[in-house]
């Protein structure tokens, strides 16, 4: 398998003339700054200070995840193995996931353990960038075609579909409930009205964004999951949990995701569903832990076990029954949807202090009155 993989790597590395990002802003200036403010541009180590400290602490002398995190570059092999160190300098690592990687992909091979985007370029001649377009034209800096995996989303699932651990620990799973690809462009790269180009020439009366929204957007946050509460009777309440995403509630295995459920009575809470930690209701809390074989928690690529393992899947709903105090007419019953980019207790561990990292998202909520 690893052979596999380096082989591929010496396809894909991106031979052509390099554009950066900052190149496409003469035309698509629109885009250009949403994407420089998106996760993608940022995704490098040296834009991500959450995604270089997980680097320090678990691979320190080789970056196995620059296939994803840092793409275009043109050392991509020597770097994962350590052979040779990233660069701040260098364009094509720092410009992170940039526009010319994502436009250039042709299609995605799935193998066991990941998958991987495969080009179409030809060294020394004018790129081709491929989109979800009809009517497109070519431009001085490249030629412009469509491709089926952008219309479909499939050209996310090279980055965004899976990954497995040396131990054969899944650490990452984007698709659907079906295992099939999720339709991530719809929901993260909406329409907003204009063309893609400085100058539409075409009359575009629609483009897709490129912010790529997601867990850091409140309004993403409220869309992704409804929250419905019920009296059964007075010493029981039930809480649904529906997932609207197209695929886990949980991906991403740092995210920490849980509902806050309580009951108030003349201005005092007199239950909640937990006291300090989330974790106190495993039910109503979605995350991924790891461990070793000697129990001990740890970071995903030293797995052998899953430690904890909550989640809701796609397009799915759970269902959470409590036992509640003896319930009087005007109680309220209300339960409110918390997302963290980052667990609390990483974040501290890795010494995060940014809001970005430690704020609350606040999600989805539901209120409803004893009668």
């Amino acid at each position: 398998m690893k052979i596999i993989i380096l082989a591929i790597l010496l396809l894909v590395s991106i031979q052509s003339k390099y554009l950066d990002s900052k190149s496409c802003k003469e035309c698509h200036e629109d885009i250009y700054y949403e994407h420089i403010n998106s996760m993608h541009h940022k995704s490098s180590l040296f834009k991500d200070i959450f995604h270089s400290s997980i680097k320090k602490l678990t691979t320190p002398n080789k970056y196995d995840c620059a296939l994803c995190h840092t793409p275009g570059a043109i050392n991509l092999r020597a770097i994962m193995e350590g052979s040779e160190k990233p660069s701040q300098t260098d364009k094509r690592q720092n410009d992170g996931v940039s526009c010319f990687y994502c436009h250039q992909i042709t299609k995605v091979l799935e193998t066991k353990h990941r998958n991987i985007n495969f080009y179409n370029y030809k060294e020394n001649t004018k790129p081709n960038f491929f989109g979800n377009i009809d009517d497109y034209a070519d431009s001085d800096k490249h030629k412009s075609s469509s491709n089926e995996i952008y219309k479909n989303s499939k050209v996310c699932m090279g980055c965004h579909g899976k990954k497995y651990n040396k131990y054969n620990i899944q650490i990452c799973n984007g698709y659907d409930e079906y295992n099939k690809t999720s339709n991530c462009i719809s929901c993260h790269m909406p329409k907003y009205p204009g063309g893609i180009t400085k100058i539409n020439k075409k009359g575009r009366e629609q483009y897709t964004s490129h912010e790529f929204l997601g867990i850091k957007d409140e309004q993403m946050v409220k869309k992704a999951v409804k929250l419905m509460l019920k009296k059964i009777d007075n010493t029981h309440i039930q809480l649904i949990i529906q997932n609207k995403m197209g695929h886990n509630i949980i991906m991403q295995p740092m995210r920490l995701k849980y509902v806050q459920t309580s009951i108030t009575r003349d201005g005092k809470i007199i239950w909640q569903n937990f006291k300090d930690d989330p974790m106190e209701d495993k039910e109503a809390t979605f995350t991924r832990l790891f461990e070793d074989n000697n129990k001990k928690q740890v970071l995903p690529p030293f797995a052998k076990n899953i430690k904890f393992d909550n989640n809701i899947k796609a397009n799915s709903f759970k269902t959470i029954v409590y036992k509640v105090p003896q319930l009087k007419k005007g109680d309220i019953i209300k339960a409110q949807w918390i997302s963290f980019v980052v667990r609390p207790s990483l974040a501290k561990k890795l010494k995060l202090t940014n809001k970005e990292f430690t704020k609350k998202y606040l999600g989805s909520d539901i209120e409803i009155v004893c009668n």
